[in-house]
């Protein structure tokens, strides 16, 4: 166990730097050589202490934590950059700078709706006529169309700016565990060559290329999107709705590459193939199975830090010892953070490992647990049987899930109380969705008939999964917030469910006389009731008004939390009006999946019991009360409703997908007096709006905020660059909070993370 020790003061060291930085006590001008002296110094007196155990570990550890240390400073999470360095010579969201560079696609596109993002390695960079060569990878926001793949050698010109810090989400230490320290946007791109890449990783990413059109053709959607997911990592194309219920009901780990998802993988391929196979075959046949699940989703760093931890886990599972499984996986985490220390700190990496630990630590003893309470009940004929559907379904939920659900609350801030339930009832589904999707796959690149056939495994279960998540997911309460005070306790449960463990190790009586499952039941029946007093209290009316913004295709809508605490949805008519409310509801306060004013036209057939109010029968002028303090007032602007909302003096116009005719019918109608703004939110892409310059102009708005990935006049954008407009990266949900005077803007990205 002494590696298992030595591992935690490693990443204690890498933890603390890692604080010592943030705080600014140290930074890139700080010498490394003083963590190096102080090893060497913890070092020397390992010799005089050599013969007392005690003390020769507690140096050791110290050693390895000042080891610690100086990687993570070698390797920091801040771009230390020299002016060989892109990153050197970034602009920020106020003085963006206009560069031109040539790089190499390394990586797989991001494709989304109307853009897509390519991650360039540059080799050269001009910036006002004067060239250089730099190094460093930068992250380049361009059109969807013409597409570019990996390998070609493209120059970019576009605005070149560091990743930005926001209120709620720092895109910029995202980007830079990714070894992304720079971002191109408004991107003109021209391909100067092809074919300069690895040939291993074109041949990989096009194999992922064909997958991905293979299964678009063969499965209907959501389908198609779900299996592109779980086969192949790309989920870009999931419907929002769809995506929404997973997110709710907790099960979002099963149709993205995420830690989680591969620890659960492996122990569910491990039990399922054990059984059929035997131990010691079925852990081979499943470590295959996790290799080419990793070679599949593009066997990008994530990907294979997740895929050798779960295969490491399944290797010494299979050899009977649980310690050794302990050791192995410790080990794997020393490795990674040598090589990388951000890796600590990247959040699928925390799931992966949590997850892992969780099912070394717990499966057996809540199998054991589980077996003993059956057997008290039924005949053993019937507890057989019993045991081997709980094994691969129940047990391994449980045993994860008991590690990473305290850190989904930690990062995301949300509790789903069904979460545990959803699991075991899906879980059991995805074995037949990874085998007969590879099967569905590996058939259609031989002959695509045969995949068609082959198809209709995968769909059943995914249909399957699809129906119970979307079902679960319309229970009150699926899903709360617990706020920071959640996170609190979260490191509570950490702490309660540690210190029990480690009681029950080192107590030969009492505490270590209880089976190990009694910890985290323990840690659970503190921490449960704590996180959901909190979210019921955190529903609770805060004297603030609230604006959550949901986008989908070309339709936009916007949830009205009213200081009062009623709410209002507000619906610009575009887009899918059912998905919009499908999307909504996640973010809806209390018990209720409801609202207590629709605002569009039909929009209250997708709200039950929620009061309607229909632009078409709503005079010019009218002023609806929201409660007392917030109204809405009908303007002239599109015949789908146009709002001024008001709070004190915090004044906006909705929506904000106004097309150019609507703004212009709005300067002629209103006095510029009445026009000015607190906020305005510019129209994401795929709306076909964008704001003129004349109606900033007049607005005069105290904050913009710019979708990323949108294409504007250029007018329009010099305006809304000159005045500092805040970019919101892509997927990010956008949430507006006010109390009439100052204004808070609160981000979450595409995983739910604040």
């Amino acid at each position: 166990m002494t590696l298992v020790y030595l591992t935690i003061a490693w990443a204690g060291g890498i933890w603390l730097t890692h604080l010592l930085w943030s705080f600014e006590l140290i930074g890139c001008s700080t010498p490394g050589w003083p963590f190096a002296a102080c090893a060497a110094v913890s070092a020397c007196f390992l010799v005089p202490f050599r013969r007392s155990l005690g003390v020769r570990l507690a140096l050791l550890l110290l050693v390895v934590l000042f080891l610690g240390g100086w990687r993570y400073h070698a390797h920091p999470l801040a771009s230390c950059s020299t002016p060989h360095d892109l990153a050197f010579y970034n602009g920020d969201d106020r003085h963006a700078v206009d560069a031109t560079v040539e790089g190499l696609v390394v990586g797989y596109p991001d494709v989304r709706d109307s853009s897509v993002q390519y991650r360039l390695r540059v080799s050269s960079l001009t910036i006002g006529g004067s060239s250089q060569t730099v190094q460093g990878d930068v992250l380049v926001q361009a059109s969807r169309f013409p597409a570019f793949a990996y390998g070609d050698r493209l120059r970019v010109s576009g605005q070149l700016l560091s990743p930005p810090v926001l209120d709620d989400f720092d895109y910029r230490s995202y980007l830079a565990r990714q070894g992304i320290h720079s971002l191109l946007r408004r991107a003109q791109v021209e391909r100067l060559a092809q074919g300069q890449g690895s040939r291993f990783w074109a041949v990989l990413y096009g194999l992922r290329a064909r997958g991905s059109t293979l299964l678009n053709r063969v499965l209907p959607e959501p389908s198609a999107a779900l299996a592109n997911g779980m086969l192949l990592g790309i989920d870009t194309a999931i419907p929002p709705e769809v995506d929404a219920a997973f997110k709710i009901t907790g099960t979002s780990h099963v149709i993205v590459i995420s830690g989680s998802n591969i620890a659960l993988l492996s122990a569910v391929l491990l039990a399922v193939l054990g059984g059929i196979f035997g131990r010691t075959r079925g852990a081979f046949l499943a470590i295959a199975g996790i290799a080419l699940y990793v070679l599949l989703v593009g066997a990008d760093a994530a990907a294979q830090r997740a895929g050798a931890m779960g295969a490491l886990y399944v290797l010494a599972i299979a050899l009977g010892r649980q310690s050794t499984a302990l050791i192995t996986l410790f080990a794997s985490v020393f490795l990674m953070t040598a090589l990388n220390p951000l890796t600590l700190g990247d959040v699928g990496f925390q799931l992966s490992f949590m997850a892992t630990l969780g099912l070394i630590l717990f499966t057996t003893p809540i199998q054991h647990g589980m077996e003993r309470l059956l057997s008290s009940r039924l005949p053993p004929l019937e507890t057989r049987k019993a045991m081997g559907l709980l094994s691969g379904a129940l047990i391994v939920t449980l045993a994860a899930q008991i590690m990473t659900l305290p850190l989904a609350v930690y990062h995301f801030g949300r509790l789903s109380p069904i979460s545990l339930l959803a699991n075991f009832l899906i879980l059991p589904a995805q074995p037949p969705i990874m085998m007969g999707g590879m099967a569905t796959l590996i058939g259609g690149w031989a002959w695509e008939p045969i995949s068609r056939v082959l198809a209709v495994i995968p769909l059943l279960f995914l249909t399957y999964t699809t129906a119970v998540v979307q079902w679960m997911a319309s229970v009150p309460w699926a899903s709360v917030e617990t706020g920071a005070v959640g996170r609190t306790l979260a490191l509570v449960y950490y702490g309660v469910l540690f210190g029990g463990l480690g009681l029950r190790a080192l107590a030969p009586t009492g505490w270590g006389a209880w089976p190990m499952w009694r910890a985290p039941v323990l840690a659970g029946v503190i921490v449960l009731p704590l996180w959901l007093g909190v979210s019921a209290i955190g529903a609770l009316p805060d004297g603030r008004m609230h604006l959550s913004y949901v986008s989908e295709d070309s339709g936009e809508a916007v949830l009205v939390v009213t200081p009062g605490g009623r709410q209002a949805w507000i619906w610009d008519g575009r887009g899918n009006g059912a998905v919009l409310a499908d999307m909504t509801k996640p973010l809806l306060r209390g018990w209720r999946q409801s609202v207590d004013l629709a605002v569009g036209p039909g929009a209250g057939q997708f709200w039950h019991g929620a009061q309607e109010i229909a632009p078409a029968r709503t005079a010019l002028g009218t002023t609806v009360r929201l409660d007392n303090a917030v109204s809405l007032k009908r303007v002239p602007g599109e015949e789908n409703g146009t709002w001024s909302l008001a709070y004190g003096d915090f004044r906006m116009l909705l929506p904000s997908t106004l097309k150019p005719p609507a703004q212009e019918l709005i300067l002629k109608s209103i006095a510029p007096a009445h026009l000015q703004t607190a906020l305005f939110k510019a129209p994401d892409a795929g709306t076909g709006a964008w704001p003129t310059v004349p109606f900033l102009a007049a607005t005069v708005p105290q904050i913009v905020l710019w979708p990323e990935e949108t294409t504007y006049p250029p007018s329009t954008v010099e305006w809304l660059t000159s005045h500092a407009a805040a970019n919101i990266p892509s997927g990010a949900q956008v949430e507006v909070v006010t109390d009439g005077k100052q204004v808070w803007l609160r981000l979450r990205d595409a995983m739910g993370k604040r």
